[in-house]
């Protein structure tokens, strides 16, 4: 365990306090060290305390390059074939290439490790603190089922950065398990098995879905039955448990259409939109600026100058590889929302622009999306094709088509492992920018393919100009990008590994 950054650190959860917002879910701890007992001596005291939990993963930064859970998300994105990371643009440059977070010395290996482990340290100590019966309220099991999910999300997203898939070796050593609060007399843990982490999650999850049956959220941030759902879903998913697969991501999408092709153009900026199973508000005092996840991933202008030049706001280091667009057909709404940008000297000049994420201006207070029902519906769609009902898989593909302004594709045109190629496509497109490409790469133990562009335009000024593609097409090492790279895990960081002999 961390002694520096862990084990003394990991128990206090930074209090984020807005005096001036009345509603509820931005109401925090109101003490600073959780394991103080009037953190636990009421329940709208633990009520905050989860509050302060989520925004804990999702907002907290070390420097601006790291906007919580997040910057993770970006990471994965980058690690792919599908989005670049703008040359000389500050944020994920070095993602891009594989060198950070390959690099075990850097703060950004460290963020992510030590981001995820505080709040793991987080639910232990809500699970410790909140004292549960069959004669307990429901609404103390409901506090004690958040705890729980909140746990098993973080040891899944962990298990599938720092191995590799569970069907590839079970028996793999993958991360340490903690299940009890952290104290500066914590014996440091060795790493458990992937199975075992596995093994974790689901009883964390399952757990969960015990206790949160009647939770009615207030707001979309709470991890409730269907997030649940759908984070079981994910699991079995990438344990290729296709039947368990299957029927949790079809419970996950219950209560959730998947949106219009009118509200896809929206800015996946709101977490109303009616297919957000979850995901994270926040006020323009929480966004961390120009630095924030949407500021990072947004590639759209929101004004002009005086010359009619794009105004862009934040960083927009991530932008969508050329060849991407090529895999829409005419007609989708998604491809609608691809334009390269013209303007001599408008900031992203000769990228291409992904309308897909805007951020709400001029406040800048847009959502982050977490999961959708698009996602759960793509899951249940690859186990009925892997389970060999391409009917059933196409028909669900289908659903999402139409929303998409798609014809239907022929059911007869497809056997087993064109619909599951036809639907892991489709997660590519759908998903993009969400976080999920990495862990597609590492369970379906492929590789991307990046290919540079020769493509070219004429600009606003008269002049053929080059579109920006990829640049780095190798790992550091000078190979190929294969399948089942170190490249793609994320390393324990150095520190950890120097105080945590158990390592």
């Amino acid at each position: 365990m961390m002694k520096l950054k862990f084990k003394y650190i990991a128990a206090i959860l930074p209090l984020l306090t807005l005096s001036s917002c009345g509603d509820s879910f931005f109401d925090t701890a109101p003490a600073t060290q959780i394991t103080t007992p009037e953190v636990f001596s009421s329940e709208s005291n633990i009520d905050a305390f989860i509050n302060g939990s989520l925004r804990f993963l999702m907002e907290n930064s070390t420097s601006q390059d790291n906007p919580g859970l997040p910057a993770i998300f970006l990471t994965h994105e980058v690690m792919g074939e599908d989005a670049i990371a703008r040359d000389g643009r500050y944020g994920f440059r070095d993602s891009y290439p594989y060198k950070d977070p390959f690099d075990n010395s850097t703060r950004r290996a460290l963020f992510f490790w030590t981001l995820q482990y505080k709040s793991i340290d987080h639910a232990n100590n809500l699970i410790a603190n909140i004292k549960i019966d069959d004669s307990s309220k429901e609404s103390l099991k409901h506090l004690k089922g958040q705890a729980y999910a909140l746990r098993g999300l973080n040891y899944l997203n962990l298990v599938r950065q720092y191995q590799f898939t569970y069907v590839k070796d079970p028996n793999a050593k993958a991360i340490p398990i903690y299940t009890d609060p952290t104290t500066p007399t914590t014996e440091p843990k060795p790493r458990s098995t992937v199975k075992q982490v596995y093994d974790q999650i689901i009883g964390d999850l399952k757990e969960a879905e015990k206790l949160l049956p009647g939770f009615k959220r207030k707001v979309k941030n709470r991890l409730d039955l269907n997030v649940v759902y759908g984070l079981l879903a994910r699991t079995y998913l990438t344990q290729e448990n296709w039947e368990q697969a299957r029927d949790y991501a079809n419970k996950a999408r219950v209560g959730y259409p998947i949106m219009t092709a009118t509200q896809y153009t929206e800015g996946f900026n709101d977490v109303s939109n009616s297919e957000w199973i979850w995901g994270h508000p926040q006020t323009q005092t929480q966004n961390l600026g120009g630095a924030s996840f949407l500021a990072y991933i947004e590639t759209t202008p929101y004004a002009t100058d005086a010359k009619g030049v794009n105004l862009y706001f934040g960083y927009n280091s991530i932008v969508p590889d050329p060849n991407f667009i090529g895999l829409f057909t005419n007609g989708d709404v998604r491809k609608s929302l691809f334009e390269i940008a013209k303007q001599p000297a408008e900031a992203i000049y000769r990228s291409y622009r992904y309308r897909k994420f805007r951020n709400k201006h001029p406040n800048r207070d847009g959502h982050i999306v977490l999961m959708r029902a698009s996602e759960q519906l793509l899951i249940e769609a690859e186990s009925k094709a892997r389970l060999d009902d391409v009917k059933g898989a196409i028909d669900l593909l289908n659903e999402l088509r139409r929303k998409r302004n798609l014809p239907d594709l022929s059911v007869a045109s497809f056997n087993k492992t064109t619909a599951v190629e036809e639907i892991l496509l489709e997660r590519r497109k759908e998903l993009w920018g969400e976080g999920f490409r990495l862990y597609d790469i590492l369970r379906t133990q492929t590789a991307p393919v990046r290919r540079e562009t020769n493509e070219t335009f004429i600009d606003d000024a008269g002049k053929t100009a080059s579109v920006v593609g990829h640049y780095i097409t190798k790992f550091p090492d000078g190979k190929s990008i294969t399948a089942n790279s170190t490249y793609f895990l994320f390393p324990i960081p150095l520190n950890e590994l120097n105080n945590n002999p158990n390592l």
